[in-house]
């Protein structure tokens, strides 16, 4: 026999607020308050009065007097709950509150004699209840699957991560503000697309019924912003979602947000320079320094994004950080380091292989904000040739905290070439199918090629990957924990209707439903 639910407490008292409470209007947030009385000194109490609102998160009861915590999502405060001030009616529905219930509150700031600010609390709406205990100690859960499953959880109580959400959006409109102020617009760009595009990736394949044709969830917003240039909107972007249906790791997610830029009349110089500018610009503003201090598997590191930031050659990088001699090497040498490095390449292409040596010597080596450059042109179809040699492309990446976050370059306009970079990513999508099975490449767009037959002028573009930057500020060990929602296997459990039918029947009859 189940136990009889704390609901029918409520409703003896003539309480139920999916019934009766429909709003509750909220004067002040927590922050305010909490800024506005710092100055009171313990004992001092004040005739103000504010209505405000939020959850329960903290209970202490000591006879007659009662504190809590209260969260309205931009701060905290201790509400103070007294017999002699609510009377006998609130007070006992004080006694039948748990933490996770939400209520609004109408109170007098107030220190208590320990210097805590508080809320005395003088009348009270309750708005609605939880229905489910919450954990007691939810911080280092080490059920991580859990924390993911029931992430409204993780996001209210796992102060870290919150940080890290908030973060993530400030940072966001800070990218924004820069780059309208400097003139560009956000163009949304086609998630649902007839030819994927704009990286080396593996698409999702989805069918718009009404047409009856397959199409592909967006890998990237590059073409159609590129597009965009054609038509003469000079300076574009986009904050945009994108899907590859690739691993799921700690530093990858196959639904992740990034931003991509494009600047006409640009190289990638002036665009290195750019980022440079933005994302410092974002840090600022965000943290209040361009220097921010960054804890990660218990160490603590110093991330100094003051402009410019070091430019190093991928094959230099190898060299200086891995010590590893790659310069001039052929295919076959290159074949034969990867093998004593335990690298495994399935790709015929030189730069590949480069690649990889790069990310097992050099990468985690990299943390203070670092441009690695003149990246291989096999391997990087949509950039233009290096103007000094075209073995190389004009490509470079971006490197914090031992993880990529971004990667751009000058961008290809020249159409006779494009289509013949896209021939040979055909070519080698064919010939790699027997010996290497299938590997990332970029399809053939010719619709793509026919817009830059109408001219494109020099540009220059790049894509940052948002939620690898914040997992990389905030010190969090997966990408999943910059992610507001994740996918997760669903857990077999009963709802409260399913287990208390006796209340799914009070508001089916209360209701007049069928």
């Amino acid at each position: 026999m189940l136990q009889k639910h704390r609901f029918w407490r409520f409703v003896e008292l003539g309480i139920d607020p999916y019934i009766t409470e429909y709003s509750f209007e909220v004067r002040e947030s927590l922050a305010k308050i909490r800024e506005k009385y710092a100055y009171l000194k313990s004992g001092e109490e004040t005739q103000d009065r504010h209505s405000v609102a939020g959850r329960i998160l903290g209970i202490r009861r000591h006879g007659k007097i009662t504190f809590m915590v209260l969260d309205d999502g931009t701060a905290q405060i201790q509400l103070v709950f007294r017999y002699d001030v609510i009377g006998e009616t609130l007070w006992n529905v004080v006694e039948l509150l748990n933490v996770g219930d939400i209520i609004g509150v109408i109170g007098r700031p107030m220190k208590t004699l320990r210097g805590e600010l508080s809320l005395l609390v003088e009348n009270f709406k309750v708005l609605a209840i939880t229905w489910r205990d919450y954990p007691e100690k939810w911080h280092g859960l080490a059920d991580a699957e859990k924390r993911y499953r029931l992430r409204y959880l993780d996001l209210m109580l796992n102060k870290k991560v919150r940080e890290a959400m908030v973060a993530m959006y400030r940072i966001e409109k800070a990218f924004r503000d820069f780059l309208d102020s400097k003139g560009f617009i956000e163009i949304h760009t086609p998630k649902l697309q007839p030819v994927y595009g704009g990286a080396l990736a593996r698409p999702f394949i989805t069918k718009i019924h009404a047409l009856n044709r397959d199409v592909y969830l967006s890998i990237a917003p590059e073409t159609y912003l590129k597009r965009s240039i054609i038509a003469n909107f000079f300076k574009v972007y986009e904050i945009a979602v994108c899907f590859r249906n690739e691993d799921i790791d700690a530093q990858h997610y196959p639904e992740f947000i990034q931003i991509e830029i494009y600047q006409a009349f640009a190289d990638w110089n002036g665009m290195m320079k750019l980022v440079e500018e933005m994302v410092s610009h974002a840090i600022k503003t965000v943290y209040g320094d361009y220097k921010i201090d960054v804890e990660r598997n218990n160490e603590k590191l110093v991330l100094d994004f003051t402009p410019p930031w070091k430019r190093v050659p991928l094959e230099e990088a190898i060299e200086f950080f891995g010590h590893v001699k790659v310069k001039g090497k052929s295919y076959e040498e290159l074949i034969d380091i990867a093998k004593e490095l335990d690298i495994k390449v399935q790709d015929p292409r030189k730069g590949k292989l480069l690649e990889k040596i790069f990310e097992k010597v050099a990468q985690p080596k990299i943390q203070q904000p670092t441009f690695i450059t003149l990246f291989p042109r096999d391997v990087s179809p949509l950039a233009r040739p290096f103007r000094e040699n075209p073995e190389y492309a004009e490509r470079f990446e971006i490197y914090i905290g031992g993880l990529e976050v971004g990667n751009g370059y000058s961008e290809l306009n020249n159409p006779i070439l494009q289509f013949y970079f896209f021939s040979k990513e055909e070519e080698l999508r064919v010939k790699s199918r027997e010996k290497f099975g299938e590997v990332e490449h970029h399809p053939m767009d010719k619709d793509y090629v026919r817009a830059l037959e109408y001219g494109m002028p020099p540009t220059a573009g790049v894509g940052i990957g948002i939620y690898r930057l914040v997992m990389i500020l905030h010190g969090l060990d997966s990408i999943k924990d910059a992610i507001p929602y994740t996918i997760v296997e669903q857990d077999e459990f009963e709802t409260v209707a399913e287990q208390h039918p006796d209340i799914l029947e009070y508001y089916t009859a209360r209701l007049g439903l069928k």
